[in-house]
């Protein structure tokens, strides 16, 4: 059963203040490549100190929820910014900050967001913000027109034949 997020979102709310660890599927591609659509994140309560590269869920100032990184502090006010994205969003207060991002899995393989590898790499891809956008443009750009070209080449009698000498028996 698929809910919308008016409905879900105080029961997510209050499960985070109760202390509870909660799960969700995500939608949107905003946090691309490290939570892709349809990938089921783990959410736990905020317990300590908020850092900047932690993934938290925060309601935005217009009213949605978002899981997004964090990207700047100051004072009361954190500023959000999805790692598909160019533009942050902010200042929100820490008050609409609602639980932390530990966990995402995907084709049942579990990957943790919160420490190792993939901290170092989000807090590396959030540093280099503008490159990751443009590296993410150009490999959807180089995977339709390689799309488009493979097809092209499939259509010609030579090429299958070529490459049926690679194909498994």
């Amino acid at each position: 059963m698929i809910l919308p997020s008016r409905e879900l979102m105080p029961i997510i709310r209050a499960a985070l203040e109760r202390g509870q660890r909660v799960r969700l599927t995500a939608s949107g591609s905003s946090m691309i490549p490290f939570i892709r659509d349809g990938d089921v994140v783990e959410l736990e309560p905020i317990r300590a100190a908020l850092k900047v590269g932690d993934i938290v869920l925060a309601e935005s100032a217009a009213g949605h929820y978002v899981i997004h990184r964090i990207v700047h502090l100051m004072g009361d006010n954190v500023w959000l910014r999805g790692d598909a994205q160019a533009q942050r969003e902010g200042p929100l207060s820490r008050q609409a900050v609602l639980g932390r991002a530990i966990t995402t899995s995907r084709n049942g393989r579990v990957r943790a967001l919160d420490r190792g590898g993939r901290r170092l790499a989000g807090r590396v891809w959030m540093r280099y913000a503008p490159l990751g956008v443009w590296l993410l443009r150009l490999i959807g750009f180089t995977r339709r027109v390689g799309g488009w070209a493979l097809r092209r080449l499939r259509r010609i009698p030579l090429f299958r034949a070529w490459t049926k000498r690679f194909r498994p028996a």
